[in-house]
């Protein structure tokens, strides 16, 4: 096994979760899950989705997406509309409150990553640099695996 492999195992989630904090502290935004964020992101690229298609995209059980999706609708952060292709089935979008929720999440993300990145030595920026298209090419080569 790579030891890449396992510092970055170990390295990602500590990563993500501590902008999350920071982001949040920095907007005074809500505490909204990581895995709503994700949901968000999908619905506002792809309006309309399916529970299944959500899922798929996420590569998430659709029992996690149908939980997801219940308190995410109870939150007014999802609008449930009957689909229009099939009557029994529904069409998922991002409300109007989610779209407004991830743009500022977006927007001050990206501050608090810049203001981190300038407290990094020119190497380190230019190491991370370099490794953003790898971690984009890994992250593809991770979703296409079966679950």
């Amino acid at each position: 096994m790579h030891s890449t492999a396992i510092e970055l195992g170990r390295q990602l989630g500590p990563l993500r979760r501590s902008l999350l904090r920071a982001t949040r502290e920095a907007a005074q935004l809500p505490d909204i899950p990581d895995s709503h964020i994700e949901v968000m992101r999908a619905l506002v690229a792809e309006p309309y989705m399916s529970p299944g298609s959500l899922a798929a995209h996420l590569n998430l059980a659709r029992s996690t997406v149908s939980n997801l999706i219940k308190a995410m609708v109870d939150a007014e952060l999802v609008e449930r509309s009957v689909s229009s292709d099939d009557l029994r089935g529904a069409a998922l979008t991002a409300s109007p409150k989610a779209v407004h929720l991830l743009a500022k999440y977006d927007a001050v993300s990206s501050q608090v990553l810049s203001d981190a990145l300038d407290e990094l030595t020119p190497d380190g920026r230019r190491a991370l640099s370099a490794a953003t298209s790898a971690l984009a090419d890994l992250t593809a080569i991770l979703a296409r695996r079966p679950s």
